[in-house]
């Protein structure tokens, strides 16, 4: 039996680590940065730097976003011997454009940086490519020569349906140690709040963080203003699940800052269109809990209702088990003649709004149920 994958640390260990193996043993060989978390690829090239600076290393910085910036010169400082050191540290931001293979050829940054890795004068590099594959020939080369792949992803910001707790996910939990490391006592339930009302940006959380040490810990609700964005399908999520407080913030942040762009795109904010976006995801997974709800009480087995509906995935399976043991098919029957009116309005003069999905939101809502 193949030996089990082993699970990559987040971010904030790798960082860790490399602040450690810094502290320890100096400045590193090399360090590739990949993800697209940018704060976490700054606080890397800040320990690298500054490692580099101890070591009196000659610092050469380059980055391919740079309207000035010059391939050549990128190359030069890879390849020749340092003019006023004896090595040097050769920064590269941005690099990922760079690294594309010409036909089956490596680009001639990948082949600098390969030349660079195999001199023993001390130098280092430094790399800093968003979405550079993990199996790309720079990083194998980089792993081989002893030097330190930091992936840095996006935290994960919503719990999973099998451990429903806000409290534990990675960002909260972010929150909680970066309020520690500024001295201020916040509560995880006021994290929670950070979080939802500032979204997954680290550094404008950096940012509420200092706002609350400068303003006080007691006025956090003054302070951090409701700024966050939201996508349809997780609005449409917590109404269907019946989470009233979540889908109520969701309706409010979504129809506030608009549909995110995608690929480069303009965000949506035309209240016309966002409400039909809205609507046709609350659709989809009513129809599909609808039509699993009924195809259950008539027999069958949950797990062959899901996927004759199309509901394949771990998280939508363990998503839709929950919805449907919230509610019975006759509820979901009632939800589903809320959603044809609210579709029958859309085509009309007076149309679908935010206050709609409000009022759905209120009529949907789930209590806990009390035991004992």
């Amino acid at each position: 039996m193949a030996a089990a994958r082993r699970r990559e640390p987040d971010p904030p260990t790798q960082l860790r680590g490399l602040a450690a193996s810094i502290g320890r043993d100096g400045c590193p060989r090399a360090v590739l940065l990949r993800g697209e978390e940018r704060y976490f690829r700054e606080h890397a090239v800040e320990l690298c730097l500054d490692a580099a600076g101890a070591a009196g290393l000659e610092v050469c910085r380059h980055d391919a976003d740079d309207p000035e910036f010059d391939l050549t010169r990128l190359l030069g400082d890879l390849v020749a011997t340092p003019m006023f050191a004896s090595a040097c540290c050769v920064l590269v931001r941005n690099a990922s454009g760079l690294l594309k293979k010409v036909g089956r050829e490596d680009a001639p940054l990948t082949r600098a940086c390969k030349a660079m890795l195999a001199r023993e004068d001390g130098s280092v590099l430094v790399v800093d490519a968003r979405s550079l594959r993990a199996d790309h020939a720079l990083a194998k080369a980089i792993g081989a020569a002893g030097g330190t792949l930091l992936s840095c992803r996006k935290l994960w910001d919503t719990p999973p349906p099998w451990s429903p707790d806000p409290r534990k996910v990675e960002l909260v939990q972010w929150i909680l140690t970066r309020a520690r490391e500024e001295g201020l006592r916040l509560a995880p339930d006021d994290a929670v709040y950070l979080a939802a009302a500032t979204g997954n940006d680290l550094a404008a959380l950096d940012a509420q963080l200092e706002k609350l040490r400068l303003g006080g810990e007691g006025a956090l609700r003054e302070l951090v203003g409701w700024q966050a964005g939201a996508t349809p399908w997780r609005v449409a999520e917590d109404l269907v699940a019946g989470d009233s407080a979540r889908a109520l913030a969701g309706v409010e942040a979504f129809f506030a800052s608009g549909m995110p762009p995608r690929g480069g795109g303009r965000r949506e904010l035309n209240p016309v269109a966002l409400a039909a976006i809205l609507l046709a995801q609350v659709r989809a997974l009513v129809r599909r809990s609808f039509t699993v709800a009924h195809a259950v009480a008539g027999g069958e087995r949950f797990e062959d209702a899901a996927r004759s509906a199309g509901v394949t995935q771990q998280a939508a399976v363990a998503g839709l088990r929950a919805r449907l043991e919230a509610r019975t098919p006759a509820e979901w029957e009632t939800i589903g003649e809320d959603v044809a009116a609210l579709e029958r309005r859309s085509r009309t003069a007076v149309g679908v709004d935010a206050n709609d999905f409000v009022r759905a939101a209120l009529a949907w809502s789930l209590t806990p149920r009390r035991t004992g």
